[in-house]
């Protein structure tokens, strides 16, 4: 039996390249993210829930767990078109017909080699911790189209 992503993911109101991490698969991908060779940045503070996200490819990984204030739910929630798409292909999962909205579509494989090849970079701590800044609605909207703008300007460059 075959299973399509939107078992695993959903579209989410806050941007265009955010989704969403079902129940039933948030330990999967969180376990997924934990063992990659990525920047991680925890970020704990009082009066705000816990984030923990890792950069992968265009985006990355949120978890956001606690009590605070927020406008957020808690939940784990994937960010970038890229680090979705290179989450599917590793969990094994149908992806969508068709491209998003903006999206360049690109092979598994090609995924993973970018993945592996991004590693430890000041770039990628740097996404790291812009994501895990996102405690709240409005600042995971900011950074989802901060990292898609960044995202689309590197791969025009790469067209060239």
């Amino acid at each position: 039996m075959t299973v399509g992503w939107s078992a695993a993911f959903h579209r989410s109101p806050h941007g265009a390249t955010v989704f969403d991490v079902a129940t039933d698969y948030r330990y999967l991908v969180l376990a997924w993210a934990a063992i990659q060779d990525v920047p991680t940045v925890r970020q704990r503070a009082l009066h705000v829930p816990a984030v923990e996200a890792w950069a992968v490819l265009d985006g990355g990984v949120t978890s956001l767990e606690g009590y605070g204030v927020t406008s957020l739910s808690c939940g784990v929630r994937v960010v970038g078109f890229q680090a979705l798409r290179l989450l599917i292909a590793e969990l094994g999962l149908v992806g969508p017909a068709r491209p998003f909205d903006g999206e360049t579509v690109l092979a598994p494989e090609e995924l993973r080699c970018a993945h592996r090849s991004i590693g430890r970079s000041p770039a990628a701590v740097e996404q790291a911790e812009l994501l895990a800044s996102c405690h709240d609605a409005v600042l995971l909207r900011w950074v989802a189209a901060t990292l898609a703008d960044s995202g689309q300007a590197a791969a025009a460059r790469s067209a060239r």
